[in-house]
C-alpha cells in the first residue's frame, strides 16, 4: 500500500540556529532533521554578517524586537489592503495571481529562502545600517500605502454616493436628480417678499391625510390680527397711539397656518414617497418704535422654520426649493456619471492591487531578512565567536503524535544537547533566571528559536 502523505498547513515557522562546534553544517542539520522527521525543516546559509562590539550587539538585540513589530505591521497592512480590495476571504488564490515574494508563493519563498546579497549587501556594513535600511524601506511603503488607501476610499465613497442618488428618495434626494426642467417649468414657483413655494415629501400611505389637513398644519404660527381699516378708516394715518408695540397683542390674537389654501400640487412620485408643491406665507414684520428719541427698527418673524417642525410632527418633510437646470440628473445622465465613477474606481482598484503585489514582496522579504539578522545577533550573544552556526526554519506539525509544541521543543532540546553538552549549563542558567517564563516562551531554551506567523500564505497562488 502507498503511504498516506500528510499535508501540513504552513501557518507558523520557527527560525532556529544551532552551533556547529567544528561539525559540518550538513551533519548538524541531518541529525536534527532526523529527530523531528514529522516536522519539515528548511535549511538556509546564515550570512557572515559584521559582528561589531558586544555593546552594539546588546543594544541592537533590544532594538530588533521593536523594529520587527513595526515591519510586521506593514506586512499585515499590505496583505489586508490586498485582501479587502480583491475580496479574498482566507482561501488560497486559484488563478496564480496572489501575493508573492520574488515571484514565488510565500510558502515556496520560505522553503527556499536565501540571503539576498544584491539587495542587502553586508560587506563593510554595520548591522545597524542594515536594520536602518529595512526600517526606511518599510516606512516608505507604509506612507505610500496610506495614500493609496485614501485614494481608493475616496473613489469608493464617491461611487456609493452616486448609486444612492440613483435610488430616489423624495425626502432627501436632490431635486435635480428626479425632476426634469420640463416638470419644473410647469410649476408656478413663487419667491416674493410675502410668498414662497416649498416642497413637501409625503409617505404614500399618508397622502390622503396630508391633502385633508395640510392647510391647518402650523395653525399657531402665522398672525392675522390687527385694526380692521375696512370698517373704520377715519384714524388711518393719524397718531392715535395704536401702532407698533401697542398693537402686538391684538395682532397675535388671531392666528392660523401660513399655508395658502388650495395651493397643494402633486409634482412627482418615487418609491414610497409623493412630492407636493405648496405656497406659504414667508412671515410678518413687527413694526419699529421710538425709545425716547431713538428709533428701534422692527423685526421680521420668519414662518419657515417653525412650519418645518410642524410638518415633521405629522411625518411630512417640508423642503426649501432650489433647482439648477444645468445639474439636472435624468436617469441617463446619472448613469453616465456612475459609469465614469465606476471606471475610475476600477482603475484605482487595479493600480492598488498591482502596488500591493509589488510592495508585499519587498516588505515581506525585508521582514524575513530582519529576522535572520535578529537570529544572528542572538546567536553571537548566546554561542559566542567564531560565527559557525546552522540555521533553518522548522514547520511545526502540531497534529503529530508528539503532542504539540511542548513535545517538539523537548525533542529538539534533547537532540541539540546531545550534540552540544555544554548547552545544558546554559539551559540551566536560563531556566533559573526565568523560572516564571510562560510555557510558550522560547527565551529559556538553550538554542536560539524565534516563532513567527506565516503572513500571506492564504493569498498566495
Amino acid at each position: 500500500t502507498t503511504p498516506t502523505t500528510v499535508i501540513i498547513t504552513m501557518d507558523q515557522l520557527w527560525l532556529i540556529t544551532v552551533p556547529n562546534n567544528k561539525q559540518q553544517p550538513a551533519a548538524t542539520f541531518k541529525t536534527i532533521k532526523n529527530s523531528v522527521s514529522d516536522c519539515p525543516l528548511f535549511h538556509f546559509e546564515m550570512p557572515n554578517l559584521v559582528v561589531g562590539t558586544l555593546d552594539t550587539l546588546m543594544s541592537l538585540s533590544d532594538e530588533l524586537s521593536k523594529v520587527n513589530g513595526q515591519v510586521e505591521n506593514v506586512v499585515r497592512k499590505v496583505e489586508r489592503q490586498y485582501m479587502d480590495i480583491r475580496g479574498v476571504t482566507g482561501t488560497p488564490s486559484t488563478d496564480g495571481n496572489g501575493l508573492r515574494v520574488n515571484e514565488n508563493p510565500v510558502e515556496s519563498y520560505l522553503r527556499k529562502f536565501q540571503w539576498d546579497f544584491a539587495r542587502y549587501q553586508y560587506q563593510g556594513k554595520q548591522l545597524n545600517e542594515l536594520v536602518g535600511q529595512i526600517q526606511s524601506m518599510a516606512a516608505k511603503i507604509d506612507d505610500e500605502l496610506k495614500m493609496m488607501t485614501t485614494t481608493y476610499t475616496d473613489k469608493t465613497v464617491a461611487m456609493s454616493a452616486l448609486q444612492r442618488k440613483k435610488t430616489i428618495v423624495v425626502a432627501t434626494s436632490d431635486f435635480e436628480d428626479f425632476l426634469s426642467p420640463e416638470t419644473v417649468a410647469k410649476l408656478d414657483i413663487l419667491d416674493t417678499e410675502h410668498l414662497l413655494t416649498v416642497m413637501v415629501a409625503v409617505p404614500k400611505s399618508l397622502e390622503d391625510d396630508f391633502l385633508a389637513e395640510y392647510t391647518n398644519i402650523g395653525s399657531t404660527i402665522a398672525v392675522f390680527g390687527g385694526p380692521d381699516w375696512e370698517k373704520s378708516s377715519n384714524s388711518l394715518g393719524t397718531n392715535d397711539g395704536k401702532f407698533g408695540p401697542a398693537l402686538s397683542k391684538k395682532r397675535a390674537s388671531v392666528k392660523g397656518s401660513p399655508v395658502v389654501p388650495k395651493s397643494a400640487k402633486k409634482v412627482a412620485e418615487h418609491g414610497d414617497g409623493v412630492l407636493f408643491a405648496l405656497t406659504i406665507l414667508r412671515g410678518h414684520y413687527e413694526a419699529g418704535t421710538y425709545v425716547e428719541d431713538t428709533f428701534v427698527p422692527g423685526n421680521f418673524v420668519d414662518y419657515l422654520s417653525p412650519l418645518k417642525t410642524a410638518f415633521r410632527e405629522k411625518k411630512f418633510v417640508l423642503r426649501e426649493f432650489s433647482y439648477q437646470p444645468s445639474r439636472s440628473g435624468s436617469v441617463g445622465g446619472l448613469d453616465v456619471q456612475i459609469e465614469a465613477a465606476s471606471n475610475e474606481l476600477k482603475q484605482v482598484r487595479n493600480s492598488t492591487l498591482r502596488w500591493c503585489k509589488a510592495n508585499f514582496g519587498e516588505v515581506y522579504s525585508a521582514w524575513i531578512h530582519l529576522k535572520v539578522i535578529r537570529a544572528f545577533v542572538e546567536s553571537v550573544l548566546r554561542y559566542g565567536l567564531p560565527v559557525d552556526y546552522t540555521a533553518f526554519f522548522l514547520q511545526p506539525n502540531l497534529s503529530s503524535k508528539r503532542g504539540g509544541e511542548g513535545e517538539i521543543k523537548k525533542v529538539l532540546t534533547n537532540t541539540i544537547e546531545a550534540l552540544h553538552p555544554e548547552l545544558r549549563l546554559k539551559k540551566s542558567l536560563l531556566a533559573t533566571a526565568d523560572e516564571e517564563a510562560e510555557e510558550d516562551s522560547t527565551d529559556n531554551l538553550p538554542y536560539v528559536c524565534h516563532k513567527f506567523p506565516v503572513i500571506g500564505a492564504s493569498t498566495s497562488g
